[in-house]
């Protein structure tokens, strides 16, 4: 079974992903929350899930748009924002592998560019394209925000950053996964029109043992 078929029956068996993680809320407020039309502010996630982030999105007026490959996380979000009224601030959504669905969407026409979780799921000379091609669709000074698993966390060969199969540890079960590290992070998340103003780690920690770390990537496209 490859990633894509695990991630569809997780998203169709399992009841989760319904609420973002406090670093996006965050991110979000820093930068938006103050704009005086927030409808007017245009939000692509990459690998959108079963919606969490948009929905919050949604929630607090902006517009937002996605690509994902599961069907049934596609289905799972405009459920939800039937159901709340939230569906008039849905742009597009499409289905799909993120790096050939970009091209459908025009270059410099989102405000706001979110990835959480799911780039590592691809491996790194792929995930740098699609890095590349995501900051040609941000406007000039748009901003980024990625999360991705940091190397020490628990399972995870740390010595290795290409697509590894996890046999300990919370990420066991959900396919192949990359993890990198703040080296590793500052290469990939590198090109000509991007500025990176900050990396931090997060970390769950529990007996000594680090069961989970992510690594926050936050920049902007360059404006001339």
């Amino acid at each position: 079974m490859n990633n894509s078929q695990i991630w569809e029956n997780i998203f169709a068996n399992k009841e989760w992903g319904k609420y973002p993680s406090e670093y996006l809320i965050r991110f979000i407020a820093r930068n938006f929350y103050n704009v005086s039309n927030r409808k007017d502010i245009n939000i692509l996630e990459l690998g959108l899930g079963t919606g969490a982030n948009l929905w919050f999105c949604a929630r607090e007026g902006f517009s937002v748009s996605g690509i994902e490959w599961s069907q049934n996380g596609v289905d799972r979000f405009l459920k939800r924002m039937k159901e709340e009224n939230l569906l008039n601030l849905v742009k597009d959504i499409k289905i799909g592998d993120y790096f050939e669905k970009l091209d459908e969407f025009e270059d410099e026409s989102f405000d706001c560019i979110i990835e959480n979780l799911s780039w590592c799921c691809n491996e790194r000379e792929k995930t740098k394209a699609i890095f590349e091609k995501s900051i040609k669709k941000l406007k000039p000074n748009g901003k980024f925000i990625s999360a991705t698993i940091g190397s020490n966390t628990f399972g995870f060969d740390k010595h290795k950053f290409d697509l590894q199969e996890i046999k300990e540890g919370i990420y066991t079960g959900v396919g192949l996964l990359r993890c990198d590290d703040e080296l590793s992070s500052k290469e990939l998340y590198n090109a000509n029109d991007f500025v990176l103003e900050h990396l931090h780690k997060i970390s769950c920690e529990n007996n000594g043992i680090i069961y989970n770390e992510l690594l926050i990537i936050e920049g902007r496209k360059f404006a001339v």
